[in-house]
């Protein structure tokens, strides 16, 4: 997903009335779930990937955690 994409589809749920709401991440296969900190770009790869970028290719991570 795109940052743009991903930015439409939190615009949709503001315009739907729920933008006063908590964020929270739910990760699919592990079952684990928290708080969303921060958004930063980055090109580093590490032991959670990502592990097809190109040298020096960028991307956002979003941390999640305190």
């Amino acid at each position: 997903m795109q940052l743009k994409e991903f930015v439409e589809s939190l615009q949709k749920l503001i315009e739907a009335g729920h933008g006063e709401l908590e964020v929270f991440y739910s990760h699919g296969s592990s079952g684990d779930c928290g708080n969303l900190s921060s958004a930063h770009v980055t090109d580093r790869v590490t032991d959670c990937g990502p592990f097809d970028l190109e040298e020096g290719e960028k991307y956002i991570s979003v941390y999640a955690g305190n």
